[in-house]
């Protein structure tokens, strides 16, 4: 933090307090990820003894997993079921019910516009509403989160170096990153295990020329091989062509941020971040090579972990990009602000009793409530995204648009497969360590085949798909323009014919919803809490010239000071922590009906038993332990 006058730093501390009166009883029921979900389901143990110490057992977050009365419960078929049924083999009278039920949820369900390419409801209905339990830990969040703003500003500390940002947790947990974020292998592998594992691509995949991306020559690429601290030298002889040839060096390239227009007191780039793969002694280590603070080659400054405090501050910017492109492209665009057209399209063109409604039901669930309290205090003017970070509103919410655009415009890629392939992550040989990959796929694999088994209950034959006239009008609504009344997602094709594409698609909806949601908003709060390893914002300019700093303490300068700096960590408290004690799957009769698809659902379930043990082996071998898709603490839907 900047030296400011007595003054200014009392008015500060009482600006800071009104805001954090005023703000917490709405930010309150804002978004959810574990980070303190010990706080809510029991084990109230807040010390930063034990959070950090279990960090170092499980990294990031794995000592807030769900307890066990959270565990998927077994679903047992009711007495007197209510069998879904495809509208064209029911009888006249049930069509003309259905119709009638669906004429009601139109009204029910009027639909506006969120951003231009993002419907949304226009009223929120009763029934969507949050449920008594999920507003019971809203609350209990709020208190400890009230409880650490209080506890801070009784005792505020001036921020004078980066272990000071430490004193922000006096109630909460410290996030265990707070001890390990200056190490670079720390570093690198936020980008394959973090809250953001979605940035990083295979440079020869991409296709694009490094060296015009790059002011990077081979003497730099081999000094920083030759030099990784203590290590055994490393290929000495590799150049940038052979390494690309070989499938071995990946960027994070932020170019989008280019996008966002700054506010007068904040400061951001579109950095580029190299890094080689490579095993040393055995072992797999993504390691980073160089980070350019622009687009520009030659302009745009280049740092090396030859570079000292000034790689240190580098870093740091790469991380605040890092901040922002989860925050509005990934999580709010292509989570939260994509699924709720999708329950808008559900529960106006699909019948209750429709398989595919009850299908997805669970996975929408409190996802319009969720969205609609982000209106309020999230992305409205002088909420948490206007205050965190570092473009305009209009501006953020433009690089959210280009999410929600991204996965409107390219629906079958966010197929989880199809996405690591894409990026070129996929191959295990060169990235030999990749939990969001690795695990991510036991997930995908079984849902997968849960939907494949519950369609096939209902549709016989491709026919069936064919001369469902409720599936077909949700198709289409989903496809249709927005412009034109629908709901956008155009990628999708002209028609829907067969069984095997309706599986896609609403596998890809269901991760989407709940696993790939869990994976980028379960671990914000142990990387995005700790400031000096993820600001939201910046508050110096981009340096263009080496040796300007002294040292690492130097550094706070760009770093927010108290008002915007409890906002970031009461916000990552929020959006950070699962609130809804249901863990993935536990919806069973509140939803499923239907004795065949109890089965299915059950097979799914001791499925994940299965996957969930083998995760927690494949942690006890990895450099930090990944819980992101450990079924116990995803959530359904977008809500959490």
């Amino acid at each position: 933090m900047r030296s400011p006058t007595p003054k200014q730093r009392r008015q500060e501390l009482i600006d800071t307090y009104i805001l954090s009166r005023r703000s917490m009883m709405m930010l309150m029921a804002v978004a959810a990820t574990p980070g303190i979900e010990m706080l809510l389901f029991g084990g109230n143990k807040s010390s930063q003894a034990s959070a950090t110490g279990n960090f170092e057992n499980c990294n990031p977050g794995l000592e807030t997993l769900l307890s066990n009365e959270n565990q998927p419960s077994k679903p047992k078929p009711p007495n007197n079921p209510n069998i879904p049924t495809l509208p064209h083999k029911d009888t006249k009278a049930t069509q003309q019910e259905r119709l009638l039920q669906l004429g009601k949820a139109r009204e029910e369900y009027q639909t506006g516009l969120r951003l231009p390419n993002s419907a949304k409801v226009k009223t929120l209905p009763a029934q969507e509403a949050f449920s008594e339990r999920y507003n019971n830990n809203r609350v209990i969040l709020s208190e400890k989160i009230a409880a650490n703003q209080q506890a801070f500003l009784s005792n505020p500390q001036p921020f004078q170096s980066f272990d000071d940002y430490a004193a922000l947790f006096p109630v909460l947990p410290l996030p265990g990153i707070a001890k390990t974020f200056r190490n670079d292998d720390v570093f690198a592998r936020q980008r394959l295990s973090g809250c953001n594992p979605m940035e990083l691509k295979n440079v020869l995949k991409l296709g694009y020329s490094l060296r015009d991306k790059m002011g990077i020559t081979d003497e730099i690429f081999q000094a920083v091989l030759g030099a990784t601290r203590g290590r055994k030298p490393i290929h000495n002889n590799q150049t940038l062509n052979s390494a690309i040839r070989e499938g071995s060096l990946f960027v994070t390239d932020y170019a989008v941020l280019d996008s966002v227009t700054p506010k007068e007191t904040q400061y951001l780039c579109a950095p580029i971040a190299l890094y080689y793969a490579a095993r040393i002694r055995g072992d797999f280590h993504l390691i980073p090579i160089a980070i350019q603070l622009g687009q520009v080659p030659g302009e745009s400054l280049l740092c090396t972990p030859l570079d000292g405090v000034d790689w240190t501050l580098a870093k740091l910017i790469t991380q605040m990009a890092d901040f922002s492109i989860n925050q509005l492209y990934r999580h709010l665009g292509q989570t939260h602000l994509v699924m709720e057209p999708i329950a808008l399209a559900t529960v106006r063109e699909l019948a209750a009793r429709h398989p595919v409604n009850v299908l997805l039901k669970p996975h929408v669930e409190f996802t319009m409530a969720i969205n609609s309290l982000g209106d309020q205090v999230l992305i409205n003017p002088g909420g948490a995204v206007d205050v965190i970070l570092p473009g305009t509103l209009e501006s953020s919410l433009k690089l959210t648009e280009r999410g929600v655009s991204d996965f409107c415009n390219n629906f079958s890629n966010f197929a989880l497969p199809t996405n690591l392939r894409q990026r070129g992550v996929d191959n295990s040989s060169i990235l030999q360590d990749f939990p969001y990959r690795d695990d991510g796929l036991l997930i995908w694999n079984a849902l997968e085949e849960y939907v494949s088994q519950y369609i096939g209950i209902y549709y016989k034959s491709n026919r069936d798909i064919r001369e469902d006239f409720e599936l077909q009008k949700w198709f289409q609504a989903l496809r249709k323009p927005v412009s034109e009344g629908g709901f956008g997602i155009v990628s999708l094709p002209a028609s829907l014919t067969n069984r095997n594409q309706l599986i896609d698609i609403l596998t890809i909806i269901i991760f989407t919803a709940g696993p790939q949601h869990s994976a980028i908003a379960w671990t914000q709060y142990q990387y995005m809490a700790f400031i000096p390893n993820m600001p939201g914002a910046l508050y110096q300019p981009i340096p263009t010239t080496k040796g300007k700093f002294a040292n690492e303490n130097s550094l706070t300068s760009f770093l927010p000071g108290v008002k915007p700096s409890l906002t970031q960590v009461q916000f990552m408290s929020l959006v950070g922590t699962k609130r809804d004690p249901k863990a993935f799957t536990d919806f069973g009769t509140n939803s499923f009906q239907d004795p065949r698809a109890i089965r299915v659902l059950r097979d799914l379930q001791n499925r994940l038993e299965s996957v969930e043990k083998r995760i927690k082996i494949l942690n006890k071998r990895r450099q930090e332990c990944y819980p992101a898709f450990l079924p116990s603490r995803m959530s359904n839907s977008v809500s959490g």
